[in-house]
């Protein structure tokens, strides 16, 4: 009975960061983008992305996923890593859970990708790792330590930890990083508002554990 509420928390919420995940990556296509035109040498690779994008528009996943890589192998440069990011969160959203764990942590690894990225990439591992039942220790080591730092993903990966902890039976440690979220004046009023939202998930499975170790006492 706690086990289903508490992972109740990652079925109602963890779409929710998927959706948010998909909006950031729009957002790094831009960067990415803007930075690759302010050179003036990549207006070609700008252009054969475009055109991609259009030829794959109508495309079954499969289809869209094996262009793309086949993109990302060719192209050395940013829109070469923007094509990598779309392959692997369409592996993730076809239930592709490997190969998608794979090419996040292929792009983390990238030392020629901005740190943001692959800190970005590192929160997309974990969030396969959420949906496919990945250990716990597992979504630890691609979280790090961007839940404790002070940096523009700290608020997802207290969410995405929280989750983690929440499906993996640890309502204390989810309970901990929910309270820090809404009480971190940084964050804003709608993250404040969901995690405020989860942490009565996770108060409802503290509340039924003495319950259910009494009950597996009796056994």
């Amino acid at each position: 009975m706690r086990r289903d509420r508490l992972a109740g928390a990652w079925e109602k919420y963890g779409r929710y960061i998927i959706g948010l995940v998909v909006a950031i990556v729009v957002l790094v296509a831009s960067v990415i983008g803007y930075d690759a035109l302010r050179t003036g040498q990549r207006e070609a690779a700008s252009a054969r992305y475009d055109a991609l994008l259009t030829q794959i528009a109508e495309a079954e996943a499969d289809e869209k996923i094996t262009r793309l890589l086949a993109f990302s192998a060719a192209e050395d440069n940013g829109y070469g890593a923007l094509a990598q990011f779309s392959a692997a969160l369409t592996q993730a959203e076809e239930g592709q859970y490997d190969n998608a764990l794979d090419g996040f942590d292929a792009l983390a690894g990238r030392r020629a990708l901005p740190d943001s990225l692959r800190d970005f990439a590192s929160l997309q591992a974990a969030i396969v790792l959420l949906d496919s039942g990945g250990s716990l220790a597992d979504i630890k080591e691609r979280i790090g330590d961007l839940v404790e730092d002070e940096n523009g993903l700290q608020p997802m990966a207290r969410e995405i930890m929280a989750l983690a902890f929440s499906a993996h039976d640890q309502p204390l440690e989810a309970r901990d990083l929910l309270m820090q979220q809404i009480g971190d004046s940084s964050v804003n009023s709608l993250t404040r508002d969901r995690a405020s939202i989860m942490l009565q998930s996770v108060k409802g499975g503290l509340l039924a554990l003495p319950e259910v170790e009494e009950a597996e006492g009796d056994e």
